[in-house]
């Protein structure tokens, strides 16, 4: 099992008319959802609220296959607020002061963790400073019990900047979070944000150096490139009609961790990168999931056969 930590929320995604229409969401939460559907135990241990929504997630959270380990919180759910460009980009406004999802701590995650998980997640909004520190704390215990530690840095400048954080302070704490992961996702836009200054591959190689054993950049219709201390391996994007890209990158990480734990290739990279011909299937898959997903409106991850029965799997 995997046990995942981050922001669960309501995507309040407008349409062309102006309306809101609600749908499961928050990084994590969504690569907790995604994994389980391709046959991967996942439990989810930040709060759900008792209100409407938080019900709709953790409704929406178990019939994934996914297990809830935390509780319920009488705070209200964290909701965001979604526009999508001409190319289904989205961006987001985020209501984040005192919601359920935030009232966690590194000690209870701890205490949540069952014996033998193979692995421990988080990223996003929890490497906003303050929540950082107990991320940090969290990942540093699950490195220490030998569990496979993945993040997903998805940085949120705009929403430290809105809670008084400066962008400095925020770079740090994310890349404290990530150098203290074996696997790290990041887009070409984290990196920037990073300040980690070059082209994506220079700077993925970067974080290698500080100790991730494998870092996987997404450059959106470019593809994706999988870094490590031996290899670069890109994955060009597979071509579909996109619906919107809201949880792609959740999708895509799910699909590639899913696809390396199926395959007997997850545990080993707490020492090492896997091969070079494992690490481009685990890519395509990524990809594939990815792709399913931007084909839907919201976040809908795919399972393991629908990615398996993709027509061009075989291509």
């Amino acid at each position: 099992m995997f046990i995942i930590s981050g922001e669960n929320l309501i995507d309040l995604v407008a349409g062309p008319d102006g309306n809101l229409a609600p749908h499961a969401g928050g990084a994590p939460y969504n690569f907790a959802c995604a994994l389980a559907l391709q046959g991967v135990g996942a439990g989810y241990v930040n709060p759900f609220s008792g209100d409407a929504f938080g019900v709709v997630l953790k409704r929406t959270l178990v019939a994934s296959g996914a297990r809830h380990l935390g509780r319920t919180s009488p705070k209200p759910t964290c909701l965001a607020l979604v526009t999508t460009d001409e190319r289904g980009q989205p961006s987001y406004s985020f209501y984040l002061e005192k919601v359920a999802y935030r009232d966690i701590d590194a000690a209870t995650i701890a205490s949540m963790t069952p014996p033998g998980a193979a692995g421990f997640h988080t990223g996003a909004l929890a490497l906003v400073p303050p929540d950082d520190q107990a991320m940090l704390d969290a990942l540093v215990g699950a490195r220490a019990r030998g569990l496979l530690c993945t993040v997903d840095v998805n940085m949120r400048p705009v929403v430290a900047s809105s809670a008084g954080v400066s962008l400095e302070l925020y770079r740090d704490a994310a890349l404290a979070v990530a150098a203290n992961a074996h696997v790290v996702k990041v887009s070409d836009e984290d990196l920037r944000h990073l300040g980690l200054a070059g082209p994506p591959l220079a700077s993925a190689k970067a974080l290698v150096e500080r100790g991730c054993r494998l870092v996987v950049v997404t450059l959106g219709a470019d593809g994706a490139w999988a870094v490590t201390a031996d290899a670069q391996i890109h994955q060009p994007a597979i071509p579909v009609k996109v619906v919107d890209l809201v949880g792609a990158g959740d999708c895509f990480f799910a699909g590639l961790i899913a696809w390396l734990f199926r395959n007997g290739a997850l545990a080993g990279l707490r020492e090492r990168a896997p091969a070079q011909d494992i690490l481009a299937k685990a890519l395509r898959h990524g990809a594939i999931s990815a792709a399913i997903d931007v084909s839907r409106p919201g976040c809908q991850p795919p399972t393991w056969d629908e990615v398996l029965a993709w027509p061009t799997q075989s291509a």
